[in-house]
């Protein structure tokens, strides 16, 4: 007979590729056309993780992690209310067509299990981060056999902290004896999320550069003002569509649909389905839309210092530091980091990794040179150090649990010389 434990975690790995699988109206969730489609809001991939062997004599010592949360309700619960609001008032107006009363419909069912719950962590997003515990546990045994010191930190978000607490529980559950030190403190956030309004390192420039008073904002409204035509979204749906825009600014619930459509999948609703609703090529331009916001604050931007990757250097300064003080010790580590999607962006723009930090010409160049769907929820950085007796250590690098090449001279397949990670990276 199978342990309680066992059945668990058959359950969370059905709950993911269930939502995998759903079939979205002829777009299937885990498809590269869906998955760009959901942008951040996609499902964390189903993934084995890629370890390499590391060159003779070395040995993992240290692990030096940051993951995004999981999966998560829609962040602004606003959305949800206007979308019902929009709907609700057509159905009852009789202006709904065909397809706007099934949307109506269905939505007028799931609604009661959305509302108020802006920015949770759902069921999905806490499997997620108990399978990918799961996996580092069993990736790393020379780590997690040896008694290690095992610290997990989280921003103060309610969605994060559950996520550091399912990933540690997935641990305890590997191995009971485990030792793990828990802490969500606001003193943590100049690192865990430098772009926090609490951060000491923000200025009052860098909050009105990510507000909806930016600068920047009148020039992008204007673009996707002229890039996405609502009137055939709004034909489908309204019978009547003069009394539609006088009812809603059109492109305002367009994009808040889409919102709503794109977090089903990842919520314990995933059954119920809105992407039908739109047409591929829509989907796409509202999926640029969300890119273009944030390029511009986390990535290079279309100025000389972009303020994204610049905040990020604080998040890879306290990593380096924690690395170089595991590395004179004797017993192996573990260093967890949760924290939220923006920021893996900046630190990859900062870093260099896989083209993050090509520059885009113009708007319409964005969606070629930074592809937010590339950060999915439980998105996670693992940095792992390996020592050696007679060598100098050396560091690997994964995303999502996949090898990612450093912008260094390799040493092997996928290992670089320490010295030469921190000469690069501490300017």
């Amino acid at each position: 007979m199978k342990s309680p434990r066992a059945i668990f975690l058959l359950v969370i790995s059905f709950l993911l590729l269930s939502c995998n699988r759903q079939s979205h109206d002829g777009l299937q969730a885990g498809t590269p056309q869906f998955e760009e489609h959901a942008g951040v809001y996609r499902l964390y991939p189903a993934v084995e993780y890629d370890r390499e062997d590391a060159p003779a004599g070395y040995r993992p010592v240290h692990i030096c992690h940051y993951g995004r949360h999981g999966s998560r309700y829609i962040l602004f619960d606003s959305q949800y209310v206007h979308v019902m609001r929009v709907l609700s008032k057509a159905h009852q107006d009789g202006k709904l067509t065909p397809l706007g009363e099934d949307t109506y419909s269905g939505y007028a069912s799931v609604y009661p299990f959305l509302e108020g719950r802006e920015g949770e962590l759902s069921q999905v997003g806490r499997a997620q981060h108990k399978l990918i515990a799961k996996r580092m546990h069993e990736e790393y045994p020379e780590i997690f056999g040896k008694d290690p010191r095992i610290t997990a930190v989280s921003t103060m978000t309610t969605r994060t902290i559950m996520s550091m607490g399912a990933f540690c529980e997935s641990l305890k559950e590997e191995d009971p004896s485990l030792d793990i030190f828990q802490e969500a403190s606001i003193r943590n956030i100049w690192y865990l999320n430098p772009y926090s309004s609490s951060s000491p390192n923000v200025t009052p420039e860098d909050l009105v550069y990510k507000s909806i008073n930016a600068p920047w904002r009148s020039a992008f409204h204007e673009y996707i003002d002229s890039l996405v035509d609502t009137e055939p979204f709004l034909d489908r749906l309204f019978a009547d569509k003069v009394y539609a825009e006088g009812l809603c600014h059109p492109l305002d619930f367009m994009r808040d649909l889409y919102s709503v459509a794109v977090h089903m999948h990842g919520t314990e609703q995933a059954e119920v389905s809105f992407m039908g609703v739109f047409t591929d090529e829509e989907l796409a331009l509202l999926w640029e839309c969300d890119n273009i916001t944030f390029y511009i604050e986390k990535g290079l931007d279309f100025v000389d210092s972009p303020r994204g990757p610049e905040l990020a250097g604080y998040m890879l300064r306290e990593m380096i530091s924690t690395a170089d003080a595991a590395l004179q010790q004797k017993r192996p580590s573990v260093a967890l980091r949760f924290g939220h999607d923006g920021c893996l962006m900046g630190l990859y723009t900062m870093m260099g990794l896989e083209g993050w930090n090509v520059k885009a010409k113009d708007f319409s160049d964005v969606k070629n040179v930074f592809q937010s769907w590339r950060i999915p929820m439980a998105a996670n950085m693992q940095l792992v150090l390996w020592n050696s007796a007679s060598a100098e250590p050396l560091v690997s690098l994964y995303l999502n649990e996949s090898i990612c090449p450093l912008p260094l001279e390799p040493v092997g397949t996928c290992f670089y010389k320490w010295s030469d990670f921190k000469s690069k990276y501490e300017k």
